[in-house]
């Protein structure tokens, strides 16, 4: 969801969901990704599986994550 629609949910929005998703890495340094989505599913709900790649992406094409192969995790740099 990049643009707002009449029935769509804010916080199930790309920028609150990397919002999220940068206040949870900074308190866990690094994360897998598997780790990361069941964190932020419990934060909000299932509905974050939606748009949890669209938020990653944003995030990574700003500088503000990246991805660790080896370990398949993310980090903040």
């Amino acid at each position: 969801m990049l643009k707002p629609r009449k029935h769509a949910d804010p916080s199930l929005s790309v920028l609150n969901i990397a919002g999220l998703t940068i206040e949870v890495l900074q308190q866990n340094k690094i994360m897998t990704h598997d780790d990361l989505l069941a964190s932020l599913t419990n934060q909000t709900s299932e509905s974050v599986k939606e748009v949890y790649h669209y938020a990653l992406s944003f995030l990574y094409l700003v500088g503000k994550l990246e991805y660790i192969p080896e370990i398949d995790a993310l980090r903040i740099p």
